[in-house]
C-alpha cells in the first residue's frame, strides 16, 4: 500500500478530528473508500464472467449422474411371490456445438454486454472522480470565502476601532460610528454564512469519498493558473466527445446488443447441429471403479440436430419482439447522442465563460485592490469621506469573493469535459 494512503486510513482511524487534504490525497482516499469504486470493482467483475459465460457455451460440455432405485416384480413360475430388484444407473456426456445459431448469438451478445459493463465501470469511475473534484473545489471555494469573510470582519471591526477614535477626538459623528457597526454587523452574518458553507462542503466531501464519523475535513490545495483546455474548434471536441464518452459508447453497445438479438431470433429458424459422446450405466451394484463402469455400460455417440422452425408462433413473436427492441435502441442512441451534444456543448461555453469571467475578476480585484490602497493613503489624509472608504473596502470583499468564485468554476468546468472526454485525469494543476 502507498504510504501516504496507509496514515491518510490511519488518521481516519484516530480519534483525530481534522484531516487536511491536498487533492491528490482526496481523489487517492475516494478511489479507495467510497461506495461508488466497489461498484466499478463489482461492474469490472460481472464483465469479465459474462464474456467467460458466453465463450464458455463454445466449449464442450460434460454432464453426469448417478441413480438409484428397486423395482418390484413378480415370478412367472409363481405370481403369487414377488422379487424386489436393485438397481443403480448412471450416464456420463460429452456434447460439442458444431453449429446453433442460438449459441453464436449468445457469444456475440456476451461480448457485446462485457464490452457494455466494461464502459459503464469507466463511465462510473469518470463520474466518481468528477463528484470528488467538483466537491472538493466546492470545499476549497467554500474556505477561501470564508477566509474573505474573515479578512472582511477584521477589515470592519478596524475601521469601527478607528472611527470610535475619531469620534472620542470630535472628528466623526454618531452617524459615521452608527455606519461602521452597521458593516461589521454585516461582516460577522456573511462569516457565519461562509462558516455553514464550509461545512456543509465538508459533509459532501465525506459522503463522496466515504468517511463515516465526526472528522472535519481541511482543503489544502493551493490554486495557481487556471487549466488550459485546447477549445479552439469547438466543433472538432464535440466530435471527440461523441467519440470517447462512455455514455455515448453504452448507447451504442446497447445498439448492437439488440442488432444481435435480430440476428439470433432469424438464426433460430436454422437447425442446429452437435455432437455428443454419452456411456450410460446400469448394474445392481455401485460402481465403484472405473473397470466396474466399463464393464456394465453402453457406450453410443452420434450427432443431434435440433430445427425449432417447426414452432413457427415462436420463431416469428421472437423476430418481432426482436425488432421492436433494436427500433428502441436505435431511439435511446439517437436521444443519448442528441443529448450528449447538449451538454458537451452547455460545458464548452460554460468553460467559456468561466475563463472570461476569471479574467474580468482578476482584473476587477486589481483595480480594487489598487483603489483600495489608494483609499486607505487618501482618508489617512483626511480628503477621503469614512463613507467613501466603507464603499471601497466593500467593493473590495466583492471583488475578492468573485474571484475566488471564478478560479474555482474555471476547475469545475475543466472537470466536467474531462468527464464527458471519459479521461480519468484530475484537472487540478499544481
Amino acid at each position: 500500500m502507498n504510504p501516504n494512503l496507509w496514515i491518510l486510513l490511519v488518521s481516519l482511524a484516530s480519534p483525530a478530528e481534522t484531516l487536511r487534504l491536498d487533492f491528490e490525497q482526496a481523489v487517492r482516499l475516494a478511489l479507495r473508500r467510497s461506495p461508488v469504486q466497489s461498484e466499478v470493482s463489482a461492474t469490472r467483475v460481472k464483465a469479465a464472467t459474462t464474456l467467460a459465460q458466453g465463450v464458455g457455451s463454445l466449449l464442450p460440455t460434460l454432464s453426469g449422474s448417478i441413480g438409484y432405485g428397486t423395482a418390484e416384480s413378480r415370478s412367472l413360475l409363481n405370481p403369487e411371490s414377488t422379487f424386489t430388484e436393485h438397481l443403480w444407473t448412471g450416464s456420463l456426456t460429452i456434447s460439442q456445438v458444431v453449429f446453433d445459431p442460438a449459441v453464436f448469438t449468445g457469444v456475440v451478445a456476451a461480448m457485446v454486454n462485457a464490452s457494455y459493463q466494461a464502459t459503464e465501470a469507466q463511465d462510473q469511475a469518470a463520474r466518481l472522480l468528477l463528484d470528488i473534484t467538483t466537491d472538493y473545489l466546492g470545499l476549497l471555494k467554500a474556505q477561501l470565502l470564508r477566509d474573505a469573510a474573515r479578512t472582511a470582519l477584521q477589515q470592519a471591526e478596524e475601521n469601527l476601532r478607528l472611527v470610535g477614535e475619531r469620534e472620542r477626538l470630535g472628528s466623526a459623528s454618531q452617524i459615521d460610528r452608527l455606519r461602521a457597526q452597521v458593516l461589521r454587523s454585516q461582516a460577522e452574518i456573511q462569516l457565519l454564512s461562509a462558516e455553514k458553507g464550509v461545512k456543509v462542503a465538508q459533509e459532501n466531501l465525506k459522503a463522496v469519498a466515504g468517511i463515516i464519523g465526526n472528522i472535519a475535513i481541511v482543503a489544502t490545495e493551493t490554486l495557481g493558473n487556471p487549466p488550459e483546455m485546447a477549445i479552439d474548434n469547438p466543433d472538432s471536441l464535440l466530435a471527440e466527445i461523441e467519440r470517447r464518452n462512455p455514455g455515448a459508447a453504452l448507447a451504442r453497445k446497447a445498439r448492437a446488443a439488440a442488432a444481435a438479438q435480430v440476428a439470433g431470433a432469424v438464426g433460430r429458424g436454422l437447425p442446429s447441429v452437435s455432437l455428443y459422446w454419452r456411456s450410460s450405466y446400469s448394474d445392481t451394484a455401485f460402481p465403484r471403479s472405473h473397470a466396474v463402469w466399463r464393464g456394465h455400460d453402453v457406450v453410443s455417440s452420434g450427432i443431434t440436430v435440433t430445427w425449432p422452425l417447426l414452432d413457427l408462433k415462436s420463431f416469428i413473436i421472437g423476430i418481432v419482439d426482436a425488432g421492436a427492441g433494436y427500433r428502441k435502441s436505435r431511439v435511446a442512441a439517437t436521444r443519448a447522442r442528441l443529448t450528449l451534444r447538449a451538454s458537451a456543448a452547455a460545458a464548452i461555453l460554460g468553460y467559456q465563460e468561466a475563463k472570461r469571467q476569471l479574467e474580468a475578476a482578476r482584473t476587477n480585484l486589481e483595480l480594487n485592490q489598487e483603489l483600495g490602497r489608494l483609499a486607505q493613503e487618501q482618508f489617512r489624509l483626511g480628503s477621503l469621506s469614512l463613507t467613501d472608504l466603507f464603499a471601497v473596502e466593500a467593493n473590495l470583499a466583492s471583488a475578492r469573493a468573485s474571484y475566488i468564485g471564478a478560479l474555482c468554476d474555471s476547475y469545475i468546468q475543466a472537470a466536467q469535459i474531462n468527464y464527458l472526454l471519459g479521461m480519468t485525469q484530475p484537472v487540478v494543476q499544481k
